[in-house]
């Protein structure tokens, strides 16, 4: 099924490509810029390339942009959740040491998970 579709994206893309090249090697058109004093002439293809390469380099510049005003957001979720990791192999650890008997590590254990969803539950 995987293979299909790859084989369907990739003839798409082909099929994409060659119709672009066919269209752009049978257009002789262009596009004339007039601002007195200046004037100027453009290949059409040349202008749709410019055009194509000015949307994607604003639409990554405004995705980069976003990232990085996600960045402190990102940061605090991935402590949170590790902060949760960390209080879950305490647990664990505490219940292992209960299990075999040892009531001292046991507790220090449960307590040290204790404090870490104390903080999590005051962070929020």
């Amino acid at each position: 099924m995987m293979i299909k579709r790859k084989l369907f994206w990739w003839l798409l893309m082909l099929l994409v490509l060659v119709s672009v090249v066919w269209f752009a090697s049978n257009n002789e058109g262009y596009v004339l810029i007039i601002r007195p004093p200046y004037r100027l002439q453009f290949s059409f293809n040349f202008l749709l390339i410019l055009m194509v390469l000015g949307f994607l380099c604003i639409h990554y510049c405004l995705r980069f942009i976003l990232f990085l005003r996600r960045l402190p957001a990102n940061k605090r979720s991935k402590q949170k959740a590790q902060r949760l990791k960390s209080s879950n192999a305490a647990l664990l650890e505490g219940l292992q040491s209960l299990a075999e008997g040892d009531f001292e590590s046991a507790e220090v254990a449960v307590k040290h998970a204790h404090d870490l969803i104390q903080m999590l539950s005051m962070k929020n």
